[in-house]
């Protein structure tokens, strides 16, 4: 009667409370056993859902499923007042698999391009995460796709001889931004609202 998610080999059961939690992991254990296998020792742990309505105090209150961590977050409700709720956002090691895949784009054999072939190119994998990530926490993964914008200020400063200074190549990627919000997922003003 234990309601889970899965996706592959990770699995998150939902318990109601810690009694039921222990021994679904130990009849976990046991079946495993059974069957010649064991569960992962670092990443099978029994996680408190702490929140405004859940408040106790407990070791574990966040864990990480299928790029995400869920963890209490303060959000604003509706009716206006902060509260903190148990949800997701973009993981830290999903944020940085993102920063190394932009940092391995082709910025050097680009420097002889012209700015459309940098919006063909990223348009489509930069959509793709913020569609992903941006259903839980459209904040979390537009500050990450700014690693693409600091990228590709350091792409205009090699680039164009009149800018002299980074800040000077950001001043002029930004006006693109605002002139072309469009062109890229994370630049659509409303993308970044919520």
């Amino acid at each position: 009667g234990v309601q889970f998610e899965r996706y592959a080999d990770d699995i998150v059961c939902h318990c109601k409370t810690e009694q039921e939690a222990i021994a679904l992991q130990s009849t976990l254990n046991k079946r495993f056993s059974e069957c010649g296998l064991t569960l992962h020792p670092e990443k099978t742990k029994i996680v408190y859902c702490k929140s405004w309505i859940n408040k106790a105090e407990y070791e574990r209150v966040s864990f990480d499923f299928l790029g995400f961590t869920f963890r209490p977050r303060l959000v604003k409700t509706r009716k206006g007042p902060y509260r903190v709720c148990f949800l997701p956002a973009i993981s830290q090691k999903a944020a940085k698999r993102i920063r190394s895949s932009i940092n391995e784009w082709p910025w050097q054999k680009w420097q002889q391009c012209d700015i459309a072939v940098i919006i063909r190119y990223s348009r489509n994998k930069l959509r793709g995460w913020m569609n992903y990530y941006g259903e839980q926490g459209k904040a979390e993964i537009a500050n990450i796709l700014f690693h693409f914008d600091k990228k590709l200020s350091r792409w205009a400063l090699r680039k164009y001889k009149k800018v002299r200074t980074l800040i000077q190549a950001a001043k002029r990627v930004n006006a693109f931004r605002r002139r072309n919000r469009h062109l890229l997922a994370h630049w659509n003003r409303a993308c970044l609202q919520g």
